[in-house]
């Protein structure tokens, strides 16, 4: 028993020392094995560090060639607002479109680097777009459209504003209209020579095809003296004899009438006398009781033929139009003084009802029930005529002034005279709003006491009332009367357009200036009412009896 102890105790020993032998080999080996692991992780770690330095370039880099493209959309932007055009709005933005395009399409054909090596230096002239050449090519192309921008602005700008276009002109025409104060004295013909200048094209009109104003109007007051007489006096004689001198034979008188010291005259040019269909004349007395001719007002009523615009002449579609264009060609003499303004705005109303009552049933157009009862009840007092007529121009020795002390007046002209004589047209400009903004017709339209829906030219001519005969100065006598505009012409805006406005001068034998005006008048017609459509008629069984019902 004892030997089986000792040779199991010796083999236990022996299966233990072949245990640790056979651990021994194995961390020998196991060392073996980590030593060339231990390597390829310490090759691995530094790739992945060079990997990690490489993207940190490549993040550099695109973050460069980003501030780089960015500081280029500001440039490119800046460029476009300062070339202060609204056009180069879209082509900046399709410019800047271009470049992030062509930007990402440089990415997108950029090389994939290689890692590099121990000894290999890193290759950065794949990474950086060559961004100059782009902003050199992308400003050029927004220089080119600035500069063609404002060349095509400047163009504009040179053009007048009043020059409509090339087929606009198929449904025009010019009307010309003057009013004359001429202070009981005849005017001589180098003082009424300025009327020739609507025989030629106004400057401001293509000159092919037009061969001066179509319709010329001339209004004068006072041309007598107020004492009553049986026949006409020799100056009224003489300013119709002037009046159809200075047009010519190219045009005829149609309308020639008198009203105590009102004079009107309307004339044609004969090329268009074939589309005048109809005129008549009527006349207001609104002197002292409404009866002497010292005041009043003289109208011609005007039907003609209406134009077919160029757009419907190409067999376009367009609405239903009326053939005939209704005008009212107006002159009067206005009661006088500063403080009459509402005197004058009664014999506003007055003149514009009277013609009411006095104008042809063809002028007026159909009323609406509400408007008829209307009238019964309170009467139109004349603004049913304005709102009937196609084209109102009213001119005349309104009589409207100013609200100002004679001083202050008289030294603001002057200095619109100075301002004038150095070319300073804005301070001219200034300083005459600051006197229209006193000026009685202007408030009295605005407040609709009297012209309502009436308009004027812009007044770029000094106070036209009141000078001493024969000279250029306001009125020295003792009566000192405050320099004002006076003498005015109006109308009605819809299809007008107002070529010129000014005051003659030259012409000095009276108290008054001659105002003159030329407008471009629509006369295509207005537009026809959709009339609703009739409902069909039920088929009556006995009158039309079904197929089987008649056999």
């Amino acid at each position: 028993e004892d030997d089986d102890e000792e040779e199991e105790s010796s083999e236990s020993e022996v299966e233990t020392t072949d245990a640790s032998d056979d651990d021994v080999s194995n961390n020998i080996s196991t060392q073996h094995e980590n030593e060339p692991e231990s390597e390829d992780a310490e090759s691995e770690a530094t790739l992945v560090e060079e990997e990690d330095e490489e993207r940190e370039r490549a993040n550099e880099d695109e973050s460069e060639r980003e501030s780089e493209e960015e500081s280029t959309d500001e440039n490119i932007m800046e460029n476009v607002e300062d070339s202060d055009q609204l056009d180069d709005a879209s082509a900046a933005s399709s410019i800047l479109m271009q470049s992030s395009e062509d930007a990402e399409r440089r990415d997108d054909d950029m090389p994939v680097e290689s890692i590099p090596g121990d000894g290999d230096i890193p290759d950065d002239t794949h990474q950086e777009p060559d961004s100059t050449e782009a902003t050199t090519a992308i400003a050029e192309v927004v220089d080119t459209a600035t500069v063609e921008t404002r060349e095509a602005q400047e163009k504009e700008d040179t053009t007048s504003i009043f020059e409509p276009k090339a087929d606009d002109y198929s449904s025009k025409i010019t009307v010309s209209v003057v009013t004359w104060n001429l202070a009981e004295m005849a005017p001589s013909e180098d003082e009424a020579r300025f009327i020739r200048r609507f025989r030629k094209a106004h400057p401001d009109l293509p000159s092919e095809g037009s061969n001066g104003s179509d319709i010329v109007m001339i209004g004068g007051q006072e041309t007598e003296n107020t004492k009553p007489r049986r026949a006409e006096g020799s100056r009224s004689r003489e300013l119709r004899r002037l009046m159809v001198k200075m047009l010519g034979r190219k045009y005829v008188p149609i309308a020639i009438h008198s009203l105590g010291g009102v004079q009107f005259g309307l004339f044609v040019r004969r090329e268009i006398l074939d589309e005048i269909e109809f005129c008549r004349v009527a006349d207001v007395a609104c002197g002292v009781g409404n009866v002497f001719h010292n005041k009043g007002a003289i109208c011609a009523f005007l039907q003609m033929k209406a134009r077919q615009p160029a757009a419907e002449v190409d067999g376009r579609p367009s609405s239903k139009r009326r053939k005939s264009v209704k005008m009212l060609f107006l002159t009067a003499h206005m009661a006088a003084h500063v403080k009459n303004v509402d005197a004058r705005n009664e014999d506003f109303w007055r003149i514009a009802s009277e013609l009411e009552a006095q104008a042809p049933p063809r002028f007026l157009r159909p009323k609406t029930a509400r408007e008829q009862a209307l009238a019964d009840a309170e009467g139109s007092g004349g603004s049913y005529l304005m709102d009937s007529m196609d084209h109102v121009f009213f001119c005349g020795d309104l009589n409207y002034r100013l609200d100002l002390p004679r001083e202050l007046t008289e030294y603001t002209v002057m200095r619109i005279a100075e301002c004038l004589e150095t070319n300073d047209r804005r301070q001219a400009d200034d300083l005459r709003l600051s006197l229209l903004r006193h000026d009685q017709l202007t408030r009295v339209i605005s407040e609709g006491a009297a012209f309502p829906g009436f308009a004027e030219g812009k007044i770029n001519f000094a106070p036209t009332f009141k000078f001493d005969k024969g000279t250029k100065s306001y009125d020295t006598s003792h009566k000192q009367r405050i320099p004002a505009w006076t003498d005015r012409i109006l109308f009605k805006p819809s299809g007008v357009r107002v070529l010129d406005y000014r005051s003659e001068v030259d012409a000095t034998h009276s108290d008054h200036r001659p105002v003159s005006g030329t407008f471009l008048v629509d006369i295509k017609g207005s537009e026809l009412p959709d009339r609703p459509r009739s409902k069909p008629k039920r088929r009556s069984r006995r009158n039309n009896p079904r197929p089987f019902e008649a056999q």
